[in-house]
Order: structure tokens, then sequence, then C-alpha cells
């Protein structure tokens, strides 16, 4: 791992850490949150199912942030975690910065603030759900692998057209 990743995921995780043990250890200003925008969230498609424990939704979500954000951190299955911290981030964005509910014009300033801090975030989550590390791709791999393998196909034909006598 090189320099730059070394200290970059950990500083993209250190938000999920902090966010996932918080909703862990005391999810009452997360459970408020959610439920100012639960009606509007239900209208939109979400299950009611999902909605009827609030406080053990809350806490599912902040372990599983917690989880994924020190797997990343820690460099590992850094790309599967940051693929479940990238998928989390969206709904957690729509939920702490709920721009269609403020009043004011300074409340929604912070609030579309803080959504696109949290796209901001998911972006760079989404880069380091793709970064190989400088490794080629399993489809690359395969494909490389098939054009040698026909290439030297060609190549032993040829030879063999040209030094072998009939």
């Amino acid at each position: 791992m090189n320099i730059l990743r070394s200290f970059v995921r950990p500083m993209l995780a250190a938000p999920f850490i902090v966010d996932g043990l918080d909703a862990m250890v005391r999810p009452s200003r997360h459970v408020e949150k959610f439920e100012k925008v639960a009606p509007t969230l239900e209208r939109a498609g979400l299950p009611p199912v999902l909605t009827s424990d609030a406080r053990l939704l809350t806490r599912a979500s902040g372990a599983v942030n917690l989880v994924a954000g020190l797997g990343l951190a820690a460099g590992r299955a850094p790309r599967t975690n940051a693929t479940i911290l990238a998928a989390l981030n969206v709904p957690l964005t729509v939920v702490n910065n709920p721009v269609w509910a403020v009043k004011g014009t300074q409340a929604r300033k912070e609030a579309l603030s803080g959504l696109l801090r949290g796209a901001a975030l998911g972006a760079g989550l989404a880069l380091a759900a793709v970064d190989r590390q400088g490794r080629p791709s399993l489809a690359w791999q395969v494909r490389n692998a098939r054009q040698q393998r026909e290439a030297m196909q060609a190549a032993q034909q040829a030879a063999q057209r040209r030094y072998v006598t009939a």
C-alpha cells in the first residue's frame, strides 16, 4: 500500500467510524432526525417495516458504519467496505440533511451544504470502491491472456509453415 492510500483511507473512514459509534451508543439524536423525515421517506416508497423500530435501525446502521469504516481504515477489503459505506452514505445524507423540509434561508443553506458534503464523501467512497491499487481488472487479465495465447498459436503456426518441410 502506498503512503497516500495509507493516509487517505483512514481519513475517509473517520466520519463513518465516529458517526457509527455515536449511533450505537447514543441513538436518540439519530432517531429524532430519522423520525422527522420518516413520513416523507414513506411517501417516497420506504417500506413501513423499516420505520417501525427506528432505534434498532439506527443501531444496526451504526454498527455497519463502524465495522465497514474500521475495515476501510485498516485496509481490510477496502473496495468492499468502501462500497458498503457508499451505499449507506446515500440514505444517511438524505436523512441528516433534509433540504426539502427545512424552513429559513440560513437553515436551508446549512442543509444544502451538508447534502453536498455527503455527496462529496460518497464520491470519495466511490473512487475508493473502484481503486485496484494499480492492478488490472479480472476482465483485462482474461482478455490479455486470451490475446497472448492466440498470438503464441499464430507464431507457432507461422514457424511450422516456414521451417517444417512437407
